[in-house]
């Protein structure tokens, strides 16, 4: 997968190098579920301001409604819309997005494996998820 970190997109759009690791953990959920073909030029470019226009992202690449960008991209599911405590378990059919923060680099999104085990870092291995700590969690069930 695609790293945040990619030359090739922050020639484009520089804000998903700074804030993007939620965006990109989004791409990597639909490309895991769907195996929709991603490129560089696709993330920074028409995605991106595909998102922003609807409202599910902001210009600076913070997220607003992952639902429906995961919805637009063929993974059909619902959001707890909370901030789930470290310690929640995936049940069937649910997948989890893992927030950490560490005290010099500050937070961070990364994908779990429905038990708080890193699968997908955007940052390809972050301080945040090797030496942060574990603070929620953003669930997701299948529909």
């Amino acid at each position: 997968m695609i790293l945040q970190r990619d030359g090739r997109m922050e020639i484009k759009n520089p804000w998903i190098k700074k804030n993007g690791c939620y965006y990109m953990c989004l791409l990597n959920l639909i490309n895991k579920f769907t195996n929709m073909e991603l490129s560089p030029e696709s993330i920074a470019g028409p995605m991106f301001r595909l998102f922003v226009k609807n409202g599910w992202m902001s210009d600076v690449a913070w997220i607003k409604d992952p639902e429906a960008i995961l919805g637009w991209g063929g993974v059909q599911c619902e959001y707890t819309d909370k901030h789930e405590p470290p310690t929640r378990m995936c049940g069937e059919g649910e997948f989890e997005i893992l927030y950490f923060r560490h005290p010099e680099v500050g937070g961070h999104f990364v994908c779990g494996d429905g038990n708080g085990n890193v699968t997908y870092d955007p940052w390809g291995v972050s301080r945040a998820a090797t030496e942060g700590t574990l603070v929620s969690k953003r669930v997701f069930a299948r529909a």
